[in-house]
C-alpha cells in the first residue's frame, strides 16, 4: 500500500513536469518571421501579407449586380453585412475564374469597407524568415507583377508577395460600372 501524501505527490509531479518541459518550444514569434497567405491567380502562385487580409471564406451565396464589369461578381450577405465580391483573375488577367464555386474569398479592406476577392485556390498560411526574402522575382504574368515587389524563396519554391494594398490603389478598381 502506498502511503505517500497526495499533496506531496502533486508537488513531486509538478517538479518533474517543469524539469522535463524546459526543452519544449515556446509560442514566442521570431522577430525575423514574415507570415502570409498563399493563393493562386491563373498559373501564378502568390503570397499576401497577413496584415492585408481580414479573413478567408468559402464562396457565400450572392446576388449578381447588373451593369457592372464581369469581374465584379455580386454582393453577398455575410453575418448581416454586405460584402461586394470581385473575381481577382477577371480583374487582373481579364478572364474570369471558370469554376468560382470551388474558389475561396479573401476579404480585404478597400477604402474602409470589407471587399471579397475570389481566388481560384488558397494554400493556407506560410511562414518565412527574413533571410529567405529576395528582390529577384520569378517569371509571372505581367499584369500580376504590377502588384508584386519582392518574393520569398523557400525549399526551392519562389513565393512572390502580392500586395492587395497596391491593388486597391488601382483606379480601375473604382470604375466597376459599365
Amino acid at each position: 500500500m502506498n502511503t505517500i501524501d497526495p499533496f506531496d505527490f502533486l508537488l513531486d509531479l509538478e517538479r518533474r513536469c517543469q524539469a522535463n518541459a524546459s526543452g519544449l518550444p515556446t509560442l514566442d514569434k521570431s522577430d525575423d518571421e514574415w507570415v502570409g497567405i498563399g493563393f493562386r491567380i491563373g498559373e501564378d502562385r502568390l503570397i499576401a501579407p497577413m496584415s492585408e487580409i481580414e479573413e478567408i471564406l468559402e464562396l457565400p451565396d450572392f446576388t449578381y449586380v447588373p451593369g457592372v464589369k464581369s469581374w465584379m461578381v455580386g454582393i453577398a450577405n455575410v453575418r448581416g453585412g454586405l460584402l461586394p465580391l470581385m473575381d481577382l483573375k477577371g480583374f487582373i488577367l481579364g478572364e474570369d475564374i471558370k469554376n468560382r464555386k470551388k474558389g475561396r474569398v479573401i476579404v480585404i479592406d478597400y477604402k474602409g469597407f470589407n471587399t471579397g476577392v475570389i481566388v481560384e485556390e488558397v494554400y493556407g498560411m506560410k511562414h518565412f524568415l527574413s533571410k529567405e526574402q529576395s528582390n529577384k522575382l520569378p517569371e509571372m504574368h505581367e499584369n500580376v507583377s504590377k502588384y508584386v515587389g519582392m518574393a520569398f524563396n523557400q525549399e526551392g519554391n519562389s513565393w512572390p508577395v502580392f500586395s492587395f494594398l497596391s491593388m486597391t490603389q488601382d483606379e480601375r478598381l473604382a470604375q466597376a460600372s459599365l
